[in-house]
């Protein structure tokens, strides 16, 4: 009867290892998301910063593009009034 005790007695405390032992696996494993989440996070401010900084960028890029069209036009209005005199 002693023998059923201990048995079922060591067992209860191997299972008991285990999950302490799953439990323990699964709070590290929940930092490491915790960690990955702020790196997430991190990454999409970065992005956020270079996606402005391309808007930016091409807006200026666009105004000059017009600024020289307008040029372009001015000068050809120019050309042709002369080359109509």
């Amino acid at each position: 009867m002693f023998n059923k005790v201990n048995k079922i007695s060591d067992r209860l405390q191997s299972l008991e290892n285990i999950i302490l032992r799953l439990s323990d696996d699964i709070g590290k494993m929940a930092d490491r998301i915790g960690e990955m989440s702020e790196r997430i996070l991190e990454t999409q401010k970065i992005q956020t910063q270079n996606i402005e900084l391309t808007q930016k960028s091409m807006m200026e890029a666009m105004k000059i593009m017009s600024k020289q069209m307008e040029m372009t036009n001015q000068f050809m209005e120019l050309t042709v009034k002369n080359g109509a005199e």
